[in-house]
């Protein structure tokens, strides 16, 4: 009777931490989670911005730039393309979230989105002024500063969730609960 009872209370105890297990990582990705759509609602920001800015207008052929100085329209159109690209991104990373590939490509998305940005920033200003108007200079960075901070706090919560996987004795069920490691910005 007393090594019945030892077993069961074995089996109850490691029934009940590996339920606890469980919620402690549920609740760790549903955080990652809640950082993600942050990060997402901010990277939106830009398309929104650039909604707003009346330099080019959308047609079936794609942008037409309505004002052709410094060589500023293309590099406008560039960054409507590449906010476009980071939409569908944004998309991908929605139906595979955490996933390590995805995140690969956001992040590059997100990368080449700030060099076109600093390219048509370098361009030189003219008579009527720099090549970016200062109120949109202003707001992208704002936007910037926004996602930086989103994307710093996702990258907290991933590193302990992944941190979390990886230890032991949690790493000797994870793989049987089909639980995977999520991707950083």
């Amino acid at each position: 009777m007393g090594g019945s009872l030892l077993l069961w209370i074995t089996l109850a105890v490691l029934l009940f931490w590996g339920v606890g297990l469980y919620n402690r990582l549920t609740r760790m990705r549903a955080r990652a989670f809640g950082a993600l759509c942050s990060v997402e609602k901010h990277l939106r920001e830009y398309a929104e911005l650039t909604r707003e800015v009346p330099i080019s207008v959308r047609s079936e052929s794609g942008y037409q730039p309505l004002v052709q100085r410094n060589g500023a329209s293309p590099h406008w159109a560039l960054l409507l393309a590449e906010i476009d690209a980071l939409d569908v991104t944004l998309k991908d990373v929605r139906q595979k979230p955490l996933a390590i590939e995805p995140m690969l490509r956001l992040q590059q998305s997100m990368s080449a989105l700030q060099r076109i940005w600093h390219g048509w920033l370098a361009l030189p200003g003219d008579l009527a002024g720099p090549a970016v108007p200062d109120d949109l200079q202003a707001r992208w960075t704002d936007i910037t500063q926004r996602v930086e901070t989103s994307k710093n706090g996702y990258n907290q919560i991933v590193l302990k969730y992944n941190e979390a996987l990886v230890q032991f004795p949690a790493r000797l069920i994870v793989g049987l609960m089909g639980v995977r490691p999520g991707g950083l910005l």
